[in-house]
């Protein structure tokens, strides 16, 4: 039976979380640019405004147990939707949407991108890749249930049901510019290739009085159906 649930950032309330294991995304060949004239960042290269697209689009594939995860970063395409300075700041507007899926059991979401630095590891060509610093916001998640051999997998790398947030770290570097390898962070306007990206899962704990009110209501259900089944039967005339 397919499960649905909306707007987890809402329906969760939790007054802390705990973290889980951390996930691995890869399977990807686009390009973030860091257009060093207008201090902005593009996650997929091959976007710029003039191709009239809705979206930049920033994702990839991968084996997940006995099927393929699709994942993906949506930005609006606009000149200036994330802009950077020199310091490791980001300013807004300062994100898009993300989604994964397994053809079946779906993850949506909104991300954000908070800063960004130097991850201190030197390329082939001497110069440090970046890492790209934000978060994901769960608004929606669908598990198609016992119909979907897959969707035990789908939970196990999402820690869902469950998890209303993810902090995430996209690393990028071998930047390149005007045909040649050079720093990222410069006026070349150069592209970041992918290293890596990872998600740390928040999962959401309720405080001892939402425990409280959760179990006094199923047991105010239990009490209800037990007195209806209680009830004799009547007696048909």
């Amino acid at each position: 039976m397919r499960t649905t649930v909306q707007s987890l950032g809402l329906a969760l309330i939790a007054a802390g979380a705990l973290s889980a294991g951390t996930i691995s995304l890869t399977g990807t060949d686009d390009l973030v640019a860091f257009n060093g004239a207008l201090d902005t960042i593009t996650l997929g290269e091959g976007c710029p405004t003039v191709d009239k697209v809705s979206n930049c689009t920033f994702g990839g594939s991968q084996a997940l147990g006995a099927g393929t995860l699709s994942w993906a970063f949506e930005t609006p395409n606009t000149p200036g939707n994330i802009t950077f300075d020199g310091a490791g700041d980001v300013y807004g507007p300062t994100g898009g949407t993300f989604s994964a899926t397994d053809g079946l059991d779906i993850l949506n979401g909104t991300y954000t991108l908070s800063s960004w630095s130097f991850d201190g590891v030197p390329d082939s060509h001497g110069y440090d890749g970046i890492d790209l610093s934000g978060s994901i916001t769960v608004t929606g998640l669908t598990l198609e249930g016992i119909e979907d051999p897959n969707e035990a997998a789908f939970e196990s790398l999402f820690s869902q049901p469950g998890t209303s947030a993810y902090s995430f770290v996209l690393d990028v570097g071998d930047c390149t510019g005007r045909a040649r390898y050079t720093a990222c962070i410069q006026p070349l306007d150069p592209s970041a290739a992918f290293n890596s990206l990872s998600l740390q899962p928040s999962i959401v704990t309720p405080e001892p009085g939402t425990l409280a009110l959760m179990a006094a209501g199923l047991l105010a259900m239990f009490d209800a159906r037990r007195r209806k089944n209680a009830l004799p039967a009547r007696r048909r005339p």
